[in-house]
């Protein structure tokens, strides 16, 4: 990457922010979604169901708790419904930036899934179409890495505070319809991988429902937490949605082994994302029994950081980065000495750690070459998995830290999708330059 791209990529962030406040509304969507209208055949391993319409949310934007449009229905019709299958819809007019408006026709969708451990639930994603669109799908994550619902992806585009909305409308330009699933589901299991996994293949099985383009070409794009999800994704749609036409994978800066992340972040300066991500785990196994592993400090910080979000400073929300909890040991908070050497946790940030099955399309992976949370060292680790399962991909070492590698690596992340939609292949190091 040279620094006359670098410097192009920040002034292209800043002007996308800057006309983002000039933009008017995009004709907000007054009929139901495409394949509702237009019914086609149903999408893969979805049975036929009639979606409810919904009515678009007024301008005072309810927390989910608080909108009946995020309830999820009876237990009996949850285990009734096979995944993926859309039980409501709803038009939105979607913002950007607080003062800009998406420029996509715009649905949000509540549909099944499945959590961690299996079990039925019902999780949210949202559906923008563009005008004219190209007949390609993109599963965007969001790196919303949260414990606050106020930040789930649904809410960030009511409310314009979605900070990776450049890249999401850089897909839309292109002509990529998107797909963005609250991946942490109802019950905001942060970095629980299945969770995410379900999510994702879930939502882009009920977003093919309401497309009615059950084979347009599929990608999956994500960044850090957004990429965690994103590459589970990859991995369980070989078992778990072999029907969806998956061509390519985008991601990059992903903690993949979260043990050795949490090893080198406890103690450290970005200490904050250690308990954030122990927290969020928490919510996915119930057999981390907080009660009797925190103690009163951690009890406390428990409860600061049950409102926050990370890096999503537009939410105005508790930041775990900026929560007093830089350079502090997680021991100091709980009632044993060396809490991740528990055994069930051990045995948890075992379960979810990336790259133990094959990735069922190529991957472009793209890393930070100075990235203090998730080193060089695992990126390399990660990928040596993904090659010793065969799985094709190529990578980039970026200029920069966590952030900037994000945005100088986007516009080649989309051309890498592209070209896997149109079915070519792009060519750079891989897994021979990998073992060099």
């Amino acid at each position: 990457m040279d620094i006359g791209r670098l410097n192009r990529c920040l002034a292209g962030l800043f002007v996308v922010a800057l006309t983002a406040c000039v933009q008017g509304p995009f004709d907000a969507a007054s009929t139901p979604p495409p394949g509702l209208v237009s019914p086609g055949r149903p999408a893969h391993d979805t049975p036929i169901w009639q979606p409810v319409a919904w009515p678009a949310p007024g301008d005072d934007i309810a927390i989910p708790d608080n909108d009946p449009f995020y309830r999820s229905p009876a237990s009996v019709r949850l285990a009734a419904l096979a995944p993926g299958t859309v039980v409501r819809y709803r038009p939105i007019v979607a913002r950007s930036y607080k003062l800009g408006y998406v420029q996509a026709h715009a649905w949000q969708f509540v549909y099944i899934s499945r959590d961690t451990h299996g079990a039925p639930i019902a999780d949210t994603a949202s559906l923008l179409i563009p005008a004219p669109a190209r007949g390609r799908l993109l599963s965007y994550q969001v790196a919303y890495d949260a414990l606050n619902p106020v930040c789930n992806p649904s809410q960030e585009l009511l409310r314009g505070t979605m900070l990776e909305q450049r890249f999401v409308s850089a897909a839309l330009r292109r002509g990529w319809s998107v797909v963005l699933p609250d991946h942490e589901g109802p019950d905001m299991a942060y970095l629980s991988g299945r969770q995410a996994g379900h999510a994702v293949l879930d939502g882009l099985r009920g977003a093919h429902r309401l497309t009615g383009r059950p084979d347009d070409p599929i990608g999956l794009w994500g960044y850090s937490g957004g990429g965690f999800a994103t590459l589970w994704a990859a991995q369980m749609a070989v078992d778990y949605a072999p029907g969806l036409p998956i061509k390519g994978v985008a991601a990059g800066g992903v903690p993949g082994d979260l043990d050795r992340v949490a090893e080198h972040l406890d103690g450290h300066a970005f200490a904050g994302l250690y308990f954030q991500a122990f927290f969020g785990l928490a919510n996915a196994y119930p057999e981390i029994d907080l009660e009797r592993l925190l103690n009163d400090k951690g009890r406390a910080v428990e409860q600061r950081l049950s409102t926050s979000c990370l890096g999503q400073w537009l939410s105005g929300v508790r930041d775990p980065l900026l929560s007093g909890l830089g350079f502090a040991s997680f021991a100091d908070y709980t009632t044993v000495d060396a809490p991740r050497e528990q055994p069930d946790i051990q045995a948890i940030l075992s379960a979810n750690r990336l790259g133990e099955q094959r990735l069922v399309a190529p991957l472009y992976y793209y890393h930070g070459a100075l990235d203090p949370i998730v080193g060089r060292d695992q990126a390399r680790a990660l990928l040596a998995r993904y090659c010793d399962l065969h799985s094709p991909l190529v990578y980039d070492w970026a200029l920069g830290e966590h952030i900037l590698a994000a945005l100088t690596q986007a516009d080649d992340a989309l051309d890498f999708l592209d070209a896997r939609a149109a079915g070519r292949v792009l060519h750079g190091p891989g897994c021979e330059a990998l073992e060099g």
